[in-house]
């Protein structure tokens, strides 16, 4: 037996210290799992007397010893390997390894993530047999600090066999559902079989590894319904196999969304070489992307990977752009192909498509054509295809949040298609469009009067003092809502069920409706005042208007008061006090009928 100090220096101390102490403590079984599938990967590349079936790691949990084995068919190490690979921390044996095998498919992070154990453990140690020919079986210990011991080991076959004896915080590792419990998270891809419990846990192969003209349609639903536990279908896929200027590989889902979903994050799992790094990849996923489901494969990233390595990296920025580029491309290539079935799926990814466009100048670039606009009359168009009809050089698009607006019908009726725009995104999404070409512009329905709206037709009345009934209206709204924010206009309107309209700029509208949103406008009224628009061709307004001023003062005031807030109300979302007070007038308003 002999005993040492580990070769531990200032340089190298401190890259240990921050790729092994995690919170997380679950990491060290990933990490002596990957050792050991290199190990195994390593052996089938350079013995040749090696079988595959025989290549494998095993999982054992030993209750009465406290303690926990990983034990593998690989290459092993000798007295010497242990000594240049355990001993001395600074070196890793997946640099000379890969330098000497570069040109061949080897996993190679041999020998990192070994001390990780010590997170766990009082004490670790190794029993390794090498494969090489008169090789002697070789012990190392270690009880966490920089004194070891190396004596002759027991192994009597090829491989190794690494004890880990838990400490008193960590005896819950001693169970077998959560040792399970961590093989489902981390090892449920590893290329090698995983036997825990007399069971094969792994045993399962990505289906991004597969050559994409291969897989059919029915396989990508499987492995989605089966590594997802989701029982409803994946709307549709993007497989990525790229090698070139990155090496990376994975399959993103787009799941049919559920009011849940939308508060859900880390859906889409980041592995290394079919090892589990990460579900939360925030800073290599765009934020539209991140309700996606699925696997992405980089095997140059390290298994540790961390935040500021993902927010930093070139390679990963990279990485980022030509995914945003594959969902661009496949959505073009659905639309082109299946316009019908694309729009089928329409209602459930617009969600992700909108808040693409809206957040990525790209993505808008490549996609902004192939967003679909549904009218009121439940068609479907993109906007090249609604303004191909308008010669105009200023081209303008009508919409209605309400599909049952009355103002839509006149529109209509003039050939004018009016979109239906009823999703929070809608009005970001327009002033996007209206940023990016100065001759578009989107305009509600009921935010202005257009000479649609107007009836050409009807005749005023004139009284016997020659005035007319526009002007006795308009004076009756002035005086009884006295706010000089208001300013009061008399029309004849088709819509004879419409008693008023508010009239205000478009974009002091959507501005007020964002303030609304984050609650930092008190009453949701627009700041510079608005225009209301009387209908006289409404009866209740006629009426109104012929009512006595000194008899019936006090009524006239509340219906003119509640004509502005009924108009008023289908432009805004009243707070509930403003609400409160609509109900209350409402009331008064039955009473008095």
């Amino acid at each position: 037996m002999s005993k040492g100090k580990l070769s531990i220096h200032t340089e190298n101390i401190f890259p240990i210290i921050k790729k092994w102490l995690y919170s997380e403590h679950d990491i060290f079984l990933r990490e002596l799992i990957a050792n050991a599938i290199d190990a195994l990967s390593k052996r089938e590349t350079l013995d040749k007397k090696a079988k595959k079936k025989d290549l494998k790691v095993k999982i054992e949990v030993d209750k009465e010893q406290k303690c926990l084995r990983v034990i593998d068919s690989g290459v092993g190490m000798s007295a010497d390997e242990i000594k240049k690979y355990i001993n001395q921390i600074a070196f890793s044996g997946a640099e000379d390894f890969v330098d000497k095998y570069k040109d061949k498919d080897i996993i190679g992070h041999f020998g990192l993530g070994f001390y990780s154990s010590f997170m766990v453990a009082d004490k670790v140690t190794i029993d390794s047999l090498s494969y090489q020919d008169d090789a002697q079986p070789a012990a190392w210990e270690c009880e966490g600090q920089t004194d070891y011991k190396m004596s002759a080991g027991k192994r009597q076959e090829v491989g190794t066999t690494v004890t880990i004896y838990l400490n008193s915080d960590s005896k819950d590792y001693l169970e077998s559902y959560k040792i399970k419990e961590i093989l489902d998270k981390y090892c449920t891809f590893m290329p090698y079989p995983i036997e825990f419990d007399g069971k094969v846990v792994n045993q399962k192969e990505p289906l991004w590894e597969k050559d994409p003209k291969k897989v059919k349609d029915a396989e990508y639903k499987e492995f989605y319904k089966e590594y997802f536990n989701d029982w409803q279908e994946p709307l549709f896929w993007i497989h990525l196999n790229v090698d070139y200027p990155f090496n990376l590989k994975g399959i993103l889902y787009f799941p049919k969304l559920n009011v849940h979903s939308m508060q859900n994050t880390g859906m889409v799992k980041l592995f290394c070489n079919r090892v589990f790094v990460a579900d939360n990849v925030k800073e290599l996923l765009p934020e539209f992307l991140l309700l996606l489901k699925g696997g992405i494969d980089i095997p140059d990233i390290p298994l540790n990977v961390s935040r500021s390595f993902l927010q930093h990296d070139k390679q990963v920025q990279k990485i980022t752009g030509y995914i945003i580029k594959k969902i661009a491309d496949e959505l073009k290539r659905v639309f082109n192909k299946d316009r019908e079935g694309y729009q089928k799926i329409w209602g459930d990814i617009q969600k992700y498509v909108k808040y693409g466009v809206l957040t990525q100048e790209k993505f808008f670039d490549a996609c902004k054509d192939v967003v679909l606009f549904q009218t009121t009359e439940s068609k479907w168009f993109t906007l090249p295809e609604l303004l191909v009809e308008q010669t105009e050089e200023k081209k303008k698009v009508f919409y209605s949040t309400d599909a049952h607006s009355p103002y839509i019908d006149v529109l209509v009726a003039e050939g004018k298609k009016v979109l239906l725009a009823d999703e929070v995104l809608d009005n970001h999404l327009f002033q996007k469009y209206e940023m990016s070409d100065t001759n578009l512009s989107f305009t509600r329905v009921d935010a202005q009067v257009s000479e649609s709206m107007v009836d050409t037709q009807s005749v005023e009345e004139i009284d016997e003092d020659g005035k007319g009934a526009s002007d006795k209206i308009k004076e009756i709204f002035e005086k009884q809502i006295n706010d000089k924010k208001v300013q009061v206009k008399v029309q004849a309107l088709k819509m004879k069920d419409v008693p008023a309209m508010i009239v205000f700029d478009e974009q002091m509208r959507r501005f007020m409706e964002m303030n609304a949103t984050i609650g930092q406008s008190e009453d949701n009224l627009p700041i510079t005042g608005y225009e209301l628009v009387i209908n006289m061709n409404n009866s209740l307004i006629k009426k109104l208007s012929k009512m006595d001023s000194k008899k019936d003062n006090e009524k006239i005031k509340l219906l003119c008061l509640y004509v502005n807030d009924l108009a008023l109300i289908k432009q805004n979302n009243f707070t509930p006090k403003r609400l409160q007070e609509f109900a209350r007038m409402s009331a008064q308003i039955l009473e008095m009928v």
